[in-house]
This record gives C-alpha cells, sequence and structure tokens, in this order.
C-alpha cells in the first residue's frame, strides 16, 4: 500500500502511468477478494443450514434439537434385566474369538442410534471426543459399539451421520448402515458421499457410514482400495469391529480382540450368518458394551458410538 501511494505522488510522471494503474487494479481485486466471503454471509438467507446440513425433510429435527441429543439420552432401556430382542454370544471362528451381539430391530420399542461425545456442537460442526466408559454412563444404553472412523485431531467423522432423520456430516465412507422408520437395517454401498447420491430423507431415520465393505448379497466383497482406503493401518493385522445384517433383518455388532485382516474378518462374518456386512473403526477404537458388561475396551477416547435401546 505504501509504494501505491508513492506511485499517486508521482502521477505526473507520464512513465509511471501504467505503473500506478496496475498498482490500483491488484489493490481492487484484493479487497474484493477479501470483502467477498462477508458479503456472501449477509446475503446468505436466515436460518439458512450449515455445512452438512441438507433441506429439511418430513423427520428432520433443528440444529439446536440435535446439539442437546448429544448431551442428553434419546431413548431409555426399557427393562434392567435381558431383551429377549437382544442376544449376546461368545463363539469360535475359524480358530478366533468372536464376541457377538444380535439384535432384531423390528419391534417398535428397539432403536438402533447415534451417539455423539460431549464437546460436539453440531450447527457449528465441531465434534468432541469422550471416553466410552463415560458415554455408555451418560446415554444408557442397552448395547453399544464404536462407529465410525474419525480425525484424531480435529474428531471429524470420515463416514456419513443421519442422526433423528438429518443428515448432520456428509462423509466419504463407502458402506453404510441405514436403520429405517420400521426397524429395516440395510448395508449399503455409495460410491461417492452419501447425502448426495441416495435418497435417504424421509425413509432413514439413522445411518452411519464407515467400511469397506466386507459382504454383499451373501458374498466376499472386499475392495478396500477401490473404495478409497489407502491407510497402511487399515490393511495390517489389527483388533476388528464389524456389523452385520442376516437374511431375516436381524444386525449383527461384532468385535473380534484377536488382531485378525480385513479378509479374515469378512469370512468371520459371512461364517456368522451374515448377508451383508462393513468394518466399523478398529484398532484401539474398537469397543463393545452389552447389559450392563464392557465387553471390548477401547484404547482411546471416542467421537461416535452405534446404541441399542429396548
Amino acid at each position: 500500500m505504501t509504494g501505491l501511494l508513492r506511485g499517486l505522488r508521482r502521477a505526473g510522471q507520464p512513465g509511471d502511468r501504467a505503473s500506478i494503474i496496475a498498482l490500483a487494479a491488484y489493490a481492487l481485486a484484493v479487497a474484493v477478494a477479501v470483502a467477498l466471503p462477508s458479503v456472501r454471509r449477509l446475503a446468505a438467507p436466515r436460518g439458512q443450514a450449515g455445512p452438512g446440513y441438507p433441506p429439511s425433510g418430513p423427520f428432520t429435527s433443528a440444529p439446536v434439537t440435535i446439539d442437546e441429543l448429544v448431551t442428553a439420552p434419546q431413548f431409555t432401556t426399557s427393562q434392567a434385566e435381558r431383551s429377549a430382542h437382544v442376544a449376546r454370544s461368545w463363539q469360535r471362528v475359524g480358530g478366533v474369538g468372536v464376541n457377538v451381539v444380535t439384535v432384531n430391530p423390528r419391534p417398535d420399542h428397539v432403536n438402533v442410534v447415534l451417539g455423539l461425545a460431549q464437546g460436539t456442537v453440531l450447527s457449528r460442526g465441531r465434534f468432541g471426543r469422550e471416553t466410552f466408559g463415560s458415554m455408555v454412563r451418560r446415554f444408557k444404553p442397552r448395547v453399544a459399539i464404536n462407529g465410525t472412523y474419525f480425525h484424531l485431531r480435529t474428531n471429524a467423522p470420515v463416514g456419513a451421520l443421519v442422526m433423528e432423520g438429518r443428515l448432520i456430516y456428509d462423509g466419504l465412507s463407502s458402506a453404510v448402515l441405514t436403520v429405517g422408520e420400521n426397524g429395516r437395517c440395510r448395508i449399503e454401498y455409495h460410491r461417492s458421499k452419501f447425502g448426495r447420491d441416495f435418497g435417504w430423507a424421509g425413509t432413514i431415520r439413522t445411518a452411519i457410514g464407515a467400511g469397506p465393505m466386507l459382504l454383499r448379497n451373501g458374498r466376499v466383497a472386499l475392495t478396500p482400495r477401490d473404495e478409497g482406503f489407502g491407510d497402511p493401518s487399515l490393511f495390517a493385522q489389527a483388533r476388528r469391529s464389524a456389523l452385520g445384517v442376516t437374511e431375516e433383518g436381524k444386525l449383527l455388532l461384532v468385535t473380534v480382540h484377536t488382531p485378525i485382516t480385513l479378509n479374515k474378518l469378512a469370512y468371520i462374518m459371512l461364517r456368522l450368518g451374515s448377508v451383508d456386512a462393513m468394518a466399523l473403526d478398529g484398532g484401539s477404537s474398537s469397543a463393545l458394551y452389552s447389559n450392563g458388561q464392557f465387553i471390548t475396551k477401547p484404547g482411546r477416547k471416542l467421537t461416535n458410538l452405534i446404541l441399542v435401546y429396548d
């Protein structure tokens, strides 16, 4: 700017006029670039949804209401004792011990929902992190398992998240668990962002994206690199968490403490009776709770869980 003023003082010199015009044009361009974002914010309609928030659908909730659900349970578990709709077992599959929780999600009082860590403010796009034990004690579910991957610095999730019928985060994951109004659970493959290529509004109450896909239509369908997964740690042996849906529509929540490969996990899910299955975040994030017992304890704080109430 100082150089521009000096140039203006020498405006009477013909040789400097071209330089002065160029400097003035440059200064004007910089001013416009700085001011444009503020102008856009002022011009935006009041109440417009922030990043990740699509137009309202029949089951959507206001962002403030969604934020309240982060710190308060969405539902309550109706019975203190074990439920007929939730069964837990330990099985040896392919020489590996496997923890399995089988849920029948179809009865009206059974709900499969998301739980988000304290410190999350969805209306501001901020995600917190919390210990698994603290989240379980706060939400008081029948069953809880860790959910999608997240950035270790920002806590931002990788997969898509739908909560109370609202797309609260449009992730890049290829595999998505969806839960419809009638309790129907499905695991589906998506080639791009969940909210951009799937008509979820009005049909989906809960969804969480992770991956990679393990099974599709009763067959092993493991192509993580084609789905965009490239982290070397994903391909190494590690503790695993996974979701599966059986032919009868039951939801399987699975953890394996013994470090195994994704290929081994896929065959385990097939042997357990899954038709479609996907991996969840694993390693130090692997976590499972069922009916008062912490079965798999994670080695780090988490940002999101899949919760089951009955």
